[in-house]
């Protein structure tokens, strides 16, 4: 009897973690996406687009989760937002548990690159790691299809709010 319970309380709270995992990721389409931050006030967000496979992306994640950290008490929100296909989900969850990562994670909910990349900047080739600084208060979107290290991320931000 006694085996019987601690199986019902392992797969509890085994289901309990998968159903924490899923919400760690969210789909969001390009127009979710642009409501947001359109109606951040004087938020600064700073949306990178990343893909699990881009290894570029995936080694300048850790700055911008301590750029988040370290102005944790002012209006800046990163936002990881991942290209990699909606059927992908499972895999990204996986790995944004791998990583621990703190800030928020979306999934792009868009399957047709002719129609997003040229709404998230004219500019933008598709190629990635790619960064968004959007400040909706100040007028203020600019976008850079670049690797940053944690100096260049931080002079970005500071640029904008200064």
């Amino acid at each position: 009897m006694k085996a019987v319970w601690i199986l019902a309380v392992a797969v509890a709270v085994c289901s309990a973690n998968v159903a924490g995992a899923q919400d760690s990721v969210r789909l969001i389409t390009l127009d979710q996406l642009e409501d947001r931050l359109a109606g951040g006030g004087d938020t600064t967000f700073i949306v990178n687009l990343w893909a699990t496979w881009c290894a570029p992306c995936v080694a300048e994640m850790p700055h911008f989760e301590e750029l988040q950290q370290k102005y944790a008490a002012k209006p800046l929100r990163v936002l990881f937002v991942s290209l990699d296909a909606k059927q992908d989900l499972g895999a990204v969850i996986k790995f944004v548990e791998r990583k621990a990562l703190k800030a928020e994670v979306l999934l792009l909910n868009e399957k047709n690159e002719q129609y997003f990349i040229p709404k998230i900047s004219e500019e933008w080739s598709g190629a990635i790691p790619a960064t968004l600084f959007v400040n909706t208060d100040k007028g203020i979107r600019i976008f850079k299809a670049q690797e940053f290290n944690f100096e260049q991320l931080e002079q970005n931000y500071l640029s904008i709010v200064q």
